[in-house]
């Protein structure tokens, strides 16, 4: 081995620089690494002792207005019997349904989950005394508009829907935002590589690998999950259908894309 070895280390006190310095005498490092913000720079050798590399980690996000949602209502229902209860409940489900469709919804568009039937017991006594039953069944209707979502929930509380289970928005757009983050992040990785071996005197001479970090999926829905109860009667107040106006905006979700990229420097 030689016996005098250049050695590149990183000066933590210079904010995204590197130093380099000589080492006489001294066994040459394994590789030295430090982070500055979302920059993790390594100097180190590859597969060969004179080969080294600078890893460099970025990221970008685009903020996004959704602009279509997924509503899940809920009609609730009691009655003496269990025929009662579940012609009581089809009977509105049916009528919400009959609304979808006149304001322009597809079958395929409109879908029931969550449907449920409970003996309801009267416990005030020595004993337990059935009373009845309660019937519950969740509507839920998919690729609303982000601006009818108000339109679309006072209809269906008019046509006998009491409950709103869910307020699912999210961007249609989201994928391609996401794409343009991740050209971002590359070119933010490029650039930061490039003021790392400008600041070092020392030159890039190539692209060894790209790691696209896995996004999270989630991100590109935002969600109201509150349960909303209006009894067994719609409240045709105005005040009601005020609240019910400020309880459905969207917000904002973000495409956010990671990368770490790897050069080789001479």
């Amino acid at each position: 081995m030689k016996k005098n070895m250049i050695c590149i280390m990183l000066g933590a006190a210079v904010a995204g620089a590197m130093m380099l310095a000589g080492c006489k005498g001294q066994t040459a490092a394994a590789g030295g690494s430090a982070n500055n913000g979302n920059t993790q720079v390594t100097v180190a050798p590859s597969s060969s002792e004179s080969s080294k590399t600078i890893t460099v980690e970025a990221s970008e996000s685009i903020s996004l207005t959704p602009d279509m949602a997924t509503l899940g209502i809920g009609v609730t229902n009691e009655a003496a019997t269990i025929d009662e209860a579940t012609a009581q409940n089809s009977e509105k489900v049916d009528a919400i349904v009959e609304f979808l469709r006149s304001i322009g919804y597809e079958d395929s568009s409109i879908s029931t989950s969550d449907i449920g039937l409970y003996p309801q017991y009267d416990y005030s006594g020595s004993e337990s005394v059935l009373k009845g039953y309660r019937m519950d069944t969740t509507i839920v209707i998919n690729d609303v508009p982000a601006d009818k979502v108000s339109e679309v929930l006072n209809g269906a509380l008019d046509n006998g829907a009491n409950t709103i289970n869910s307020i699912r928005y999210f961007a249609s757009g989201y994928d391609e935002a996401y794409n343009e983050a991740l050209s971002k992040a590359l070119k933010l990785a490029e650039s930061k590589a490039s003021s790392i071996a400008e600041a070092s005197g020392i030159e890039l001479s190539g692209l060894m690998s790209i790691k696209e970090h896995v996004p999270n999926t989630s991100a590109r829905y935002s969600s109201t999950n509150g349960y909303m109860d209006y009894g067994m009667a719609r409240d045709e107040s105005t005040a009601a259908k005020a609240s019910m106006d400020m309880a459905v905006l969207p917000g904002t979700v973000d495409a956010e894309a990671s990368v770490t990229v790897v050069y080789e420097i001479k």
